[in-house]
């Protein structure tokens, strides 16, 4: 009996671990539900596709560039570099879109956004959480828990 429920808590678990976050499908490749052109990088945290669509990258937040605090503006010019050297004007980017909440308040699509780097798609946000340049922004509902994001 000891042994079924252990399997049960192990199955759970695992089923839970994988379902929570669905950045990544069972092989561990992430999940591209849309690719698409980037036009611009607007800020560290936002990116404008064709067709002019704006993309929030979820589960981060990076400083403002409207900031009246001078060091503030000088690390969101870092983070927009950042961003823009990742995936300049003309890249392709993989987005996984927040299927609990696919929009925010400002009509910008909230997703993973996954870039190329050579054949293996990197997840930019995630990146820039590790850069030091953006702070974890957890809002739920959300498919995705920036504290697991790997």
């Amino acid at each position: 009996m000891i042994l079924i429920i252990s399997l049960f808590l192990l199955a759970t678990e695992i089923f839970i671990g994988q379902n929570f976050s669905h950045s990544q499908d069972f092989q561990g490749q992430p999940v591209i539900e849309r690719v698409a052109v980037v036009s611009r990088v607007i800020d560290g945290d936002t990116i404008e596709i064709e067709g002019g669509e704006k993309v929030r990258l979820v589960g981060v937040d990076a400083p403002e560039l409207r900031s009246i605090d001078p060091v503030e503006r000088e690390l969101a010019e870092k983070a927009k570099e950042f961003v823009d050297k990742l995936c300049p004007p003309g890249s392709e980017i993989g987005l996984n879109v927040d299927d609990l909440e696919p929009r925010d308040r400002y009509g910008r699509v909230l997703a993973l956004v996954y870039i190329k780097d050579g054949d293996i798609w990197v997840n930019l946000n995630v990146e820039l959480l590790r850069s030091g340049l953006a702070e974890i922004l957890y809002m739920p509902p959300s498919e995705f828990n920036p504290y697991e994001l790997k």
